[in-house]
């Protein structure tokens, strides 16, 4: 049925208020439908929002603790590095004291040896420039031990300008003198000298006479080659070795 069919059979004034009533149906359908998707709308917003907060309060939850483990990862490093460095520090004095230690049994119970002198743990340390420090323990490696003294001469052989020169305590300004000893068990000895900087040192040769009060008790020799006891050093300074003379 058409329209106009429609308004002829009800006529002018029916059919009006039924446009009338059909936009009024129309209306309140579309209001309670437009109620009902913002209610929808409002719904799935309020949602969004807890979400929004919940995953929030959870990112500074996991913010914090990750800052947590941060400084608990840095605390344990910096522990840990100190617990290393310690250790490393204690198995340094362990070693010093296990070499002391070896040091002093050789002095007070030596090897059977014929030997009434011994120059031992020698070392030359380079300290630039041509300047040099020698160490050295003066034992006396016998079992019955009395006071010996004497002087130990020292003679630096090497080259110079192409010639074979040979530098001795007490004939020069470079080494100085003879290095004089009195001791019965041992004598720790340090000596700074300096050699000329075109001279190419190549050996260290130790001699002396020992003597028990007056009495001539046997020479002493010894030849090091150079470069087997030359240790560079830096600008920390030299390690430190029993000095007391006994």
């Amino acid at each position: 049925m058409t329209t106009d069919q429609l308004k002829t059979l009800l006529g002018n004034h029916k059919f009006a208020l039924l446009v009338a009533f059909l936009m009024l149906i129309m209306l309140g359908f579309g209001f309670q439908l437009a109620r009902y998707i913002d209610k929808g709308d409002g719904l799935i917003v309020k949602a969004q929002k807890e979400t929004i907060a919940i995953l929030s309060t959870d990112n500074n939850k996991l913010t914090t603790r990750v800052n947590q483990l941060d400084v608990e990862m840095e605390l344990t490093q910096l522990e840990n590095e100190s617990l290393t460095k310690t250790l490393v520090e204690i198995k340094q004095q362990l070693e010093e004291q296990q070499q002391l230690l070896t040091f002093y049994e050789r002095v007070v119970a030596p090897e059977k040896s014929d030997s009434i002198f011994v120059a031992d743990d020698i070392e030359l340390f380079s300290l630039g420039d041509n300047n040099y420090q020698l160490r050295m323990v003066l034992l006396q490696p016998t079992q019955q031990k009395s006071v010996i003294n004497g002087s130990l001469k020292l003679i630096i052989k090497g080259e110079l300008g192409g010639e074979v020169v040979a530098y001795k305590s007490n004939d020069d300004n470079f080494i100085g003198d003879d290095v004089t000893f009195r001791f019965r068990y041992f004598q720790a000895v340090s000596i700074d000298f300096s050699l000329p900087k075109t001279f190419e040192p190549e050996s260290l040769l130790l001699s002396t006479t020992v003597y028990r009060y007056k009495t001539n008790k046997g020479n002493y020799e010894r030849t090091l080659l150079w470069s087997d006891i030359e240790t560079e050093v830096n600008m920390n300074g030299l390690s430190l070795s029993p000095v007391s003379t006994l």
